[in-house]
């Protein structure tokens, strides 16, 4: 059935949203950056979880918390990664907080000016259907969804039997989302979204749950939201509604490089992990295909990894990825297979 928009005279949500930032470790927040969206009219909180802090940012952060009256600052002593520091901003929203919605962002995002305003707009255009919808801000930043706002080339997305994302016959088509767009409304919907710029209802937040904490770091956002996507939910995403990434995306490093190849040459070893073993967990339980095809795009990826490491003295590297590999099969294995697009 087609997801309508339905028009609406009265303003049916809150004019006003938590924004829900997290960061990292020794990076310092850009202070003058997080007082500019506490200040907007619409932000009635500004919530930030800060994993690991340094010294020098637990200092910068007290001083950032002292200029503000609506900005709060957790730090916690330990790491939880992103997953964890996203599932503590969300439950602190649902169990704390009184607005309807909570955007969140990543503590190097720079909203525009209308971006909230823009947001809630977009989703006062859907009356009673919140509960179904998740609305997200576009971040040029992201290649994929710059390529489909601006080019409408649609978003890659796993093909069955593939290993973390890698099929031999990707490399005569890759596989595709459906380009689902509203001439009307200039919006699209999409299958799954990142955490930067995703405004959460506060009626969505049954339906799409918490992330898994076990995946730590990388693709929780991916698992969950395409969860709540193939249980009935949508996805708009707001073109309109603009959002900067200072600081290039970790996960778009590299440009038009391949992946094996980012993730072998470019990328820190704890990022390259994570990624590699969350990503074939979502392979092997959601689009788990022929086991015998997954087979051969496992060892083709690997020996293009094993070649790759010899060429340029990182064989510590693709040991690193053939053990990510055999954590994210280990991981599915432990849980019934829900093949989202079976082989046919």
């Amino acid at each position: 059935m087609k997801f309508e928009p339905e028009s609406s005279n009265a303003s049916t949500q809150s004019r006003e949203a938590v924004i829900g930032i997290l960061g990292y470790g020794s990076r310092p927040p850009s202070a003058d950056a997080l007082i500019k969206i506490a200040r907007l009219p619409s932000v009635r909180k500004l919530s930030i979880f800060w994993n690991a802090p340094s010294a020098e940012v637990s200092h910068l952060l007290a001083e950032l918390q002292s200029r503000a009256s609506n900005i709060s600052v957790h730090l916690n002593p330990e790491n939880l990664g992103s997953a964890g520091g996203y599932i503590k901003l969300i439950e602190n929203f649902r169990d704390n907080e009184t607005a309807d919605h909570l955007l969140l962002l990543d503590d190097d995002l720079e909203l525009e000016a209308d971006c909230i305003k823009i947001l809630f707009k977009a989703a006062e255009s859907y009356p009673g259907k919140l509960d179904n919808t998740l609305l997200l801000a576009y971040r040029p930043g992201l290649p994929e969804l710059a390529d489909l706002v601006t080019k409408k080339i649609a978003i890659r997305r796993p093909r069955p039997g593939c290993c973390i994302g890698f099929h031999f016959l990707n490399i005569l088509k890759a596989e595709c989302e459906p380009i689902d767009y509203d001439a009307e409304t200039r919006r699209f919907f999409i299958g799954s979204a990142p955490w930067g710029g995703l405004l959460i209802p506060r009626q969505a937040l049954k339906k799409l749950g918490l992330p898994r904490e076990d995946f730590f770091l990388y693709a929780e956002d991916y698992e969950l939201t395409s969860r709540f996507v193939w249980n009935g939910g949508k996805i708009v995403l707001v073109p309109d509604a603009l959002i900067t990434d200072k600081d290039t995306a970790w996960n778009a490093v590299g440009g038009n490089t391949s992946n094996i190849r980012r993730r072998m040459l470019l990328l820190p070893d704890i990022k390259v992990f994570h990624e590699t073993r969350n990503r074939n967990f979502m392979a092997r339980k959601y689009y788990a295909g022929s086991f015998p095809i997954y087979l051969i795009n496992k060892y083709i990826f690997l020996a293009y990894a094993y070649f790759l490491g010899i060429l340029y003295g990182r064989l510590s590297r693709a040991r690193l990825i053939h053990r990510a590999i055999n954590d994210g099969e280990r991981m599915a294995s432990s849980e019934p297979v829900s093949d989202i697009f079976p082989s046919k």
